[in-house]
């Protein structure tokens, strides 16, 4: 009996002990998934624990927004585009001597009636008819296309800006921006009477009859940065004189010239030359004139350069949105868009254009800083 009990119990162990290989044997792969799951929870909590390292993404980002900030200042660009054309006319590849006729671009000489000698940008057209001596429109053509030119750059750029491919734009004043057909207003800015047609009609009179001073018929040289930055302070201060007698030498003389252009007291771009006839004579032909005959040095390069840049420059701060770099042009008393919409909205201040200097003499200039947050946006 003891002996039977004591084989029994032999069987059990080793019926145990087989039963405990065997669950030996069958704990790795239940103990491998727990593991691989415990370990996966794991490596996440201690991902998720441990500071992100910077991807390799975020290099492109920080370049992208570091482009991002860069490009609204691409606008700058605007303003040698103003040039373009008298600049490539004097590159070595395209200068205008090879370009054009001789007798289409010489300057007058001693020789000048003797076209046998010297061209002299003689017009044989006007000689024939008029039975006196015209100059050839080359000058004139060259002029009128540098200003056309300039002004395709500044459109293609401010409808860029305006519909802020370039990065976020702010109206100037906070009413916001006025709202109108791109294409309508476009048309109505090319077609003013008071507009590019009179200015035309100056600088093809001025120029065929041989109104100007001599220099400004000569080709030789390239543009002179002096002279054009000189045309366009002359200019601004005459025009500065010319827009205060007109606000307040008669009321029946404002009615007449200025008033019209004041129909606008939060301007569009588009509202430039957008006035009357007897407005542009007083305010830009007059002025244009004087300071011809004051900056009696320019090239016909020089002048171009001058035309453009003052007639791209007179466009731009009628803007109704705000420009990059308004805030150091103020630093510096230039004239922005923010500074003449001042003028329009409160009359009395701000006569300048291209310069707030004059107004900043005679105690009439007022700065947009001043009415932030009121009339204007902040910041513009």
């Amino acid at each position: 009996m003891t002996a039977t009990a004591t084989g029994v119990a032999r069987r059990r162990r080793s019926s145990d002990v087989v039963a405990a290989i065997a669950e030996k044997d069958s704990l790795p792969a239940a103990v491998d998934d727990s593991s691989c799951s415990d370990s996966t929870a794991s490596f996440t909590d201690e991902k998720q624990s441990l500071p992100l390292m910077p991807p390799a993404p975020h290099h492109s980002l920080s370049l992208q927004s570091i482009a991002q900030s860069l490009l609204p200042w691409l606008g700058l660009s605007v303003w040698p585009c103003m040039l373009a054309l008298p600049i490539f006319l004097n590159s070595q590849k395209f200068h205008y001597s090879k370009t054009f006729p001789r007798g289409w671009w010489t300057h007058r000489g001693e020789h000048w009636l003797d076209k046998s000698l010297e061209e002299g940008g003689i017009w044989e057209y006007g000689s024939e008819v008029y039975g006196t001596t015209l100059r050839h429109p080359l000058g004139l053509s060259l002029g009128i296309s540098a200003v056309a030119v300039g002004h395709v750059f500044l459109l293609i750029y401010f409808r860029l800006h305006q519909q802020q491919y370039l990065g976020k734009t702010t109206s100037i004043q906070s009413r916001g921006a006025v709202q109108y057909v791109y294409s309508d207003a476009l048309k109505n800015h090319l077609s003013q009477p008071g507009g590019f047609l009179l200015l035309g009609l100056y600088l093809t009179i001025t120029w065929v009859f041989d109104l100007l001073p001599y220099s400004y018929y000569s080709f030789a040289g390239g543009i002179q940065y002096k002279q054009v930055a000189m045309c366009l302070v002359c200019q601004d201060f005459v025009q500065f004189l010319m827009h205060k007698v007109e606000h307040v030498a008669h009321p029946k003389m404002y009615r007449i010239s200025h008033k019209p252009h004041h129909k606008f007291t939060n301007p569009k771009l588009f509202d430039a030359f957008d006035g009357s006839v007897p407005d542009t004579a007083i305010m830009i032909l007059f002025p244009l004139f004087v300071t011809a005959h004051v900056v009696r040095d320019c090239n016909v390069w020089t002048y171009m350069a001058f035309g453009s840049s003052y007639a791209n420059w007179l466009t731009l701060i009628h803007s109704e949105v705000a420009f990059p770099w308004e805030g150091l042009f103020r630093k510096l008393g230039l004239g922005t868009s923010a500074d003449h919409h001042v003028h329009h909205k409160f009359f009395k201040y701000n006569f300048g254009h291209l310069f707030m200097w004059f107004d900043m003499l005679t105690g009439t200039y007022r700065s947009p800083n001043s009415v932030w947050g009121k009339e204007f946006n902040v910041g513009v």
